[in-house]
């Protein structure tokens, strides 16, 4: 059983990234599209202001994609609800939007952390030959922290991850 559930929860999130997959190529085309109308130099682009876009366009819409989704009454993404597991509270009911946010943002804390990083490691690159330290470290960190959220699910006696604990949320097989 436990092993089961793992198993189909890496099956979700798999269908899942396709999905967020799909829709970068759909925002990488957009973007390189604008930018070739207007004559824009990506390279030049400010990484705070990089960020914002970045965060405006990728992150924000992936989660509330998983938001919406798993406060809908299949209570799962699209890979969830294929693989028949779903989202619920520590009563083992639908978690509220509050602890589906709370769950996302988290989630998605170590991807919107390596982004980051990633604009400043490309924008210190451009201006020098070295990279700070502190821009390696943060980029590691993140990695790290979604290594540690992995390690959860596959070692928690409940297979929670920390984004679960701390929204008191949890996936659970889907009772037909």
């Amino acid at each position: 059983m436990k092993t089961s559930i793992i198993i189909k929860r890496l099956k979700a999130f798999i269908i899942d990234y396709f999905i967020i997959l799909i829709y970068i190529g759909l925002l990488l085309g957009a973007t390189l599209s604008i930018s070739a109308i207007f004559h824009l130099k990506l390279e030049n682009v400010n990484p705070v202001i990089g960020e914002l876009i970045a965060f405006a366009t990728l992150t924000l819409p992936v989660i509330l994609y998983f938001v919406i989704s798993e406060n809908s009454e299949y209570a799962g993404t699209i890979g969830k609800r294929k693989m028949g597991v779903q989202i619920v509270n520590k009563t083992l009911v639908k978690a509220s939007i509050g602890q589906l946010l709370i769950r996302n943002c988290i989630k998605f804390l170590p991807w919107e952390l390596a982004h980051f990083f990633i604009y400043r490691l490309f924008y210190f690159n451009s201006i020098t030959e070295t990279t700070p330290g502190w821009v390696l470290t943060g980029l590691t960190v993140s990695q790290g922290l979604a290594i540690i959220y992995l390690l959860f699910i596959i070692f928690a006696k409940d297979n929670r991850s920390v984004y679960e604990l701390l929204s008191q949320t949890r996936v659970v097989q889907i009772v037909v």
